[in-house]
């Protein structure tokens, strides 16, 4: 830490974290911040909404235990990978503040030490991450989306150290959850041991109230009551129930390109224009006998590899693509043509022929395909009969997720049906990378399972449905139960 901060001021500092806050990391905390930052409550729940301060509070609040703390261990748990770093990196841009130059002596992607001997570490939310551990702060950042055995694993991370908490914050999205039960907790009856506090946008003094007023008129008042007044909301009007999607999601591994192995599934891309680029990967779940008794000889699927890129030229996307492809053994590659896609479907279909002609691999098919509502409606459907069975487990992916609980539905005059994600409950491209592959799926694919157990030698999970899978799973070599393509383009001389 730099010689030249006052000693008085330090001391203050370490016990005040609006002082830290102010004259410290120069990030000054808004009043109903610092009320949860004051709080005495051993477990402290925050529902919230969209730009109320979530984010800038769980960084600072990580900083200033390692500041005021010296040795002290802060764990911050977030709902996936690209927002487990989008934390450390909140809390690294604070540490650039003056008068904390020098304080980090060792900083990588997921860990920070401190001249003071503190440590922060934050990682994606899995219960491989608490196990065994003993924290002073531990913070989950979206636990709306986090899996129930996580919260069970992480209670007992702070039972042994003196003085210490758990923030938990999120924005609201399933009721039958721990986030949901704990936040009851702590505003029925605030104590010491619980406190929950509530922000809607409008906490925040930086949102503009009269633009929030244009989005009330323009939203359905479900979308505003969660997006903006930080309320639970029923299913009605959801195109998905929450019980469908929470039911059917298991903390599992994802498996990058380079470690694929020539693994066999398909790809859905989604081109985006004011939202992301995104590519979507589904596989049968190689499962063998673990879900015999369960489904018999009816395939189970899974997502074994997905993501989107923010502003990403289509150029590069492309590239991406055909390292995915390179990595897997996709068995087609669904790209829609809507709006910006055409072009870049057929740059990508000449990408993938050339690097395919230099190989010995099979030929991977790019299908274009137009995205409207009839093929919405069959791509959608496929997914929830599916999710109904039991028979597609997804990853616990943030993004994916709230795409998928946003989803709305409605009926046509013409009789059709419309769905999609408003436009101001977010962003639908990861969704829609879903729904083009679910087009590769045959609802009556069956294929025999051996009955005899063979020793894993990775945890096996269970979704609520109680379908297993293996926490590093791995996709089945069925190339013909992911060649169907409903909904393709007319004019294809090959189709």
């Amino acid at each position: 830490m730099t010689a030249t901060i006052d000693r008085a001021l330090i001391r203050a500092a370490r016990d005040d974290i609006d002082i830290f806050a102010r004259e410290i990391a120069r990030a000054p905390l808004w009043p109903h911040q610092i009320e949860l930052a004051r709080s005495p409550a051993k477990i402290r729940a925050v529902c919230s909404g969209r730009q109320a301060g979530k984010s800038r509070t769980l960084a600072v609040l990580a900083l200033h235990q390692a500041f005021s703390v010296p040795g002290s261990k802060t764990l911050v748990l977030s709902a996936g990978e690209e927002a487990a770093k989008l934390v450390l990196a909140s809390i690294a841009e604070l540490l650039s503040s003056p008068l904390l130059a020098g304080a980090a002596v060792e900083e990588n992607k997921s860990r920070i030490l401190l001249s003071t001997g503190s440590e922060i570490v934050s990682a994606p939310a899995s219960t491989r991450q608490v196990r065994g551990r003993s924290i002073d702060l531990l913070i989950l950042d979206e636990a709306n989306f986090m899996d129930e055995a996580l919260w069970t694993a992480a209670k007992f991370t702070v039972i042994a150290r003196p003085g210490s908490r758990i923030v938990m914050a999120s924005s609201p999205w399933t009721r039958d959850h721990f986030f949901h039960r704990q936040w009851q907790i702590g505003r029925i009856d605030p104590t010491a041991r619980a406190e929950s506090f509530h922000w809607p946008s409008t906490a925040s003094p930086l949102v503009d109230a009269e633009l929030l007023e244009d989005f009330r008129k323009t939203m359905t008042s479900r979308e505003y009551a969660r997006e903006v007044l930080a309320e639970w909301i029923d299913d009605q009007g959801a195109y998905f129930t929450a019980s469908e999607l929470d039911d059917n999601t298991a903390d599992y591994a994802l498996t990058p390109p380079e470690r694929a192995y020539g693994q066999i599934a398909v790809a859905g891309v989604d081109w985006g224009f004011n939202d992301s680029n995104a590519l979507v990967l589904l596989g049968v779940l190689d499962d063998g006998e673990l879900n015999r008794g369960r489904h018999q000889n009816e395939l189970v699927y899974f997502l074994p590899w997905l993501e989107h890129h923010s502003k990403m030229q289509y150029s590069q996307f492309i590239d991406r693509i055909a390292t995915v492809a390179r990595g897997y053994d996709l068995a087609q590659i669904i790209s829609e043509t809507n709006g910006v896609g055409a072009m870049p479907t057929q740059v990508l279909r000449n990408t993938i022929d050339r690097q395919e002609w230099t190989s010995t691999r099979s030929r991977t098919p790019v299908f274009p395909v137009t995205t409207d509502n009839r093929r919405k409606t069959s791509g959608y459907g496929a997914l929830k009969v599916l999710l109904q069975q039991g028979r597609i487990v997804l990853p616990r992916n943030p993004e994916l997720l709230k795409q998928l609980h946003a989803l709305t539905y409605e009926q046509l005059p013409s009789g059709a049906v419309k769905i999609e994600v408003p436009e101001h409950a977010g962003h639908d491209d990861l969704a829609d990378a879903l729904m083009q592959v679910m087009a590769a799926t045959e609802s009556g694919m069956q294929s025999w399972r051996p009955d005899n157990p063979r020793p894993r030698k990775c945890e096996v999970l269970t979704t609520t449905v109680g379908t297993h899978i293996p926490a590093e799973p791995r996709c089945w070599d069925l190339p013909y139960a992911l060649i169907r393509s409903r909904g393709r383009d007319k004019g294809e001389s090959w189709w």
